[in-house]
This record gives structure tokens, C-alpha cells and sequence, in this order.
């Protein structure tokens, strides 16, 4: 990954020439010569060393992350940015106008530029919703396995949906940006509540297991505490999900028990409590 102050773009293992833009902060295309075998030995010697010792940690982070992942993901522009840069409305008159509230004033002066807009999967659940009642909306947040099935076949494979999950962590991981870190929740969420999935998929299960893992490793335990209500988002995630693997006793033996070990580290490492809570359990509408 090639990154800056302010963007960055994924690569694959070739040579290329950028020339840095201090007033733009950015990483530009150069019309530079590209060395031979002969020139690059040449620059060893004003090249700062590998961070060999982070190397495996990279590799554990991106494990089913490919260069069809990163061709379908990144933006247009193939600069990822931490800030999404806005453009003039040019129908802000009319927009402004009809907006309601005041935020909804100012922000009718500008539109995102769709060329620099991270193309992750679409996670339209009230699309998937619609025209359901009120029972089989309910059944829809308690497992969301269908819509799993529709994410997999969006993405092509369950190592591609896996790598998207992977490179949204990554991206806001060095790039700081938090859209793709609000992405990351949203699909551990659905994963997590996917309760027929575990029967179908369970290959799939055991890489995300794996993946998370290796996630949650970079991060501090506080990370995902809502500040406003002092909720962690991760911990009753993933308390539906080990109540699930718990509940469901016919699991493939190997998904169980890798299972147990994730949730055995996680209350060693964080100290987080995933006892169970008969007030948690969920209920069925029946109309």
C-alpha cells in the first residue's frame, strides 16, 4: 500500500514512480523513469528498512484480500481518502429550499464525488425487507442468513466477502476512514446473527472467526464502546452470536469448538462478559 498525509491507493507487487504534492498532501502519477533490476539496487541505500517484524501481522490481516477484492472496493479514482472531499451542489438553490432542517440546509450545498466513493457491498436491508410482515421481519433480524447468501453471491465467494470485511478493517486501520469502518460493523452484525448460515457455511465461519481474531488483536478494548451510551457494540454482537453456536447443537464439532476458544480469549484478553440473559431472548410477533 502506497499512503500519505491524506490518501492512499492500493498496489500489486510492482515498481512504480510517485512524486509527492506538499500542497495537496498526496502521492501524484510521475513521468520519472522507472528503474531496471540494476537502478532499484541503487536505491537500497536511501530506502528505509522493511519492518520485517510487522510483516506477519500483515499477512494475518489480509488474508483473503486479493486484487479482485481491491479492484472491486477501491473508488474510482483508486485514491482512498480519509476525509471524503465534497463538491458544489449545482442544484443547491432548489435544494436548499426544499430542505427541512438546518443541517439539511447546509448540507444541500454540496454532493460527494462519486469517483472517490468506496464501492463496498450494498447492505440495503429494507430492500430485503419489503413486503414481509411483521413475523417474517422479525425471523429477518433474528437471522439474517438469506441476506448473507445475497452478500456472498454480490461478492462472488465467501473468501471475497471475507476479504471485503478484511480490507474495510484495513482501510481504516492506516487510512483512518471511518465509512469503511462503519461498513466493518455493519457486516460482523449480519455474520454474527446468522443462525442457518452455521449449518450451511460453516468453512465460512471458521475463517471469520479467524479473521475477527486477528482484527480485534490491533485494537484496545474500549475501542467500541459508544461514548453517548456507554455501549460496546462488539461484545452484544457477538454475544447473539456465541448464544446461537451454543443453542445450535448440531454444529460441525470443528466450528463449536474453535467457537468456545474465540470467546474464551476474548473474556481472558478484554474481560468482556457474554454470560447469558434469559431477558436478552429474543421474541417472535405473531399477528
Amino acid at each position: 500500500a502506497v499512503v500519505s498525509t491524506q490518501s492512499g491507493h492500493y498496489g500489486r507487487e510492482e515498481v512504480v514512480v510517485k512524486e509527492y504534492d506538499a500542497l495537496q498532501e498526496m502521492l501524484l502519477d510521475s513521468n520519472g523513469h522507472v528503474p531496471d533490476k540494476d537502478g532499484l539496487k541503487a536505491l537500497d541505500s536511501s530506502l528505509a528498512p522493511y519492518p520485517y517484524q510487522h510483516y506477519q501481522k500483515w499477512c494475518s490481516l489480509t488474508t483473503h484480500i486479493t486484487m479482485t477484492t481491491v479492484t472491486r472496493i477501491q473508488p474510482r479514482c483508486i485514491n482512498i481518502y480519509s476525509a471524503t472531499p465534497l463538491l458544489h451542489n449545482p442544484n443547491a438553490a432548489a435544494d436548499v429550499e426544499t430542505a427541512v432542517s438546518v443541517e439539511e440546509k447546509l448540507d444541500a450545498n454540496f454532493i460527494q464525488d462519486d469517483d472517490i466513493i468506496m464501492n463496498f457491498s450494498k447492505l440495503d436491508t429494507k430492500k430485503d425487507m419489503k413486503g414481509l410482515s411483521p413475523k417474517e421481519i422479525t425471523q429477518f433480524y433474528m437471522d439474517p442468513s438469506a441476506h448473507i447468501d445475497k452478500l456472498i453471491a454480490q461478492t462472488g465467494t465467501e473468501s471475497e466477502l471475507l476479504g471485503e470485511l478484511e480490507m474495510a478493517f484495513v482501510v481504516f486501520l492506516l487510512g483512518h476512514v471511518y465509512t469503511a469502518f462503519e461498513h466493518w460493523k455493519q457486516l460482523v452484525g449480519v455474520i454474527c446473527r446468522g443462525r442457518q448460515s452455521l449449518h450451511d457455511r460453516p468453512s465460512f465461519y471458521k475463517d471469520f472467526i479467524r479473521t475477527l481474531h486477528y482484527h480485534l488483536k490491533e485494537t484496545p478494548s474500549d475501542f467500541f464502546v459508544d461514548i453517548v451510551s456507554r455501549n460496546n457494540f462488539l461484545t452484544s454482537t457477538l454475544k447473539v452470536f456465541f448464544e446461537t453456536v451454543r443453542e445450535e447443537l448440531d454444529l460441525e464439532v470443528e466450528l463449536m469448538e474453535r467457537a468456545t476458544k474465540f470467546r474464551s480469549y476474548l473474556e481472558k484478553r478484554f474481560e468482556w462478559d457474554f454470560g447469558y440473559d434469559e431477558d436478552d431472548a429474543p421474541v417472535v410477533v405473531e399477528m
